[in-house]
């Protein structure tokens, strides 16, 4: 789903312009698409219907928390899912609030880091690729730069 149900009528009179569609716009209701992120053979959302540009951000801004504090969410507002990421030395380890294994999975910090990158960017490119009015909206290089490389790359953690 492109389009929230509540916007179709605009939309067909041109009374919304991709462009000029908010972050919070795009991020709530709008690009709703099956989503599958997958890092290290763990699949972390398989087939969950989310907003795909919530999705990234919620993605990108695990990279800074990460970074900054060693620790991060990943949250669904529609209830009460929860994948909790903790970083131990140059590993991202993975928790969730529900069917927690019993050793929970990790990675590389870099692996999850470029496999966030690349999400972020095919999402971007999928939804330019579907509708080109948006490769002008200022929320996608949000987006882009919330997941370039910091400097000195990795995790920031550098000792």
């Amino acid at each position: 789903m492109d389009i929230p149900a509540g916007a179709e009528r605009a939309w067909r009179e041109g009374l919304i312009g991709l462009a000029t569609l908010s972050a919070t716009d795009l991020r709530y209701g709008w690009f709703a698409y099956q989503i599958d992120f997958k890092v290290g053979g763990h699949a972390f959302l398989s087939a969950t219907r989310e907003p795909l540009v919530d999705i990234m951000f919620t993605l990108a801004y695990t990279l800074q928390e990460l970074r900054a504090g060693g620790s991060a969410e990943i949250d669904f507002t529609e209830n009460s899912y929860v994948i909790h990421l903790e970083l131990a030395g140059d590993r991202v380890r993975f928790t969730s609030s529900h069917r927690a294994p019993a050793v929970p999975p990790e990675c590389p910090f870099d692996d999850y880091a470029a496999a966030v990158r690349a999400f972020v960017a095919s999402g971007i490119a999928c939804l330019v690729e579907n509708r080109p009015a948006l490769a002008e909206n200022p929320v996608l290089d949000e987006l882009r730069a919330l997941v370039s490389n910091p400097p000195g790359g990795g995790t920031g953690n550098q000792e």
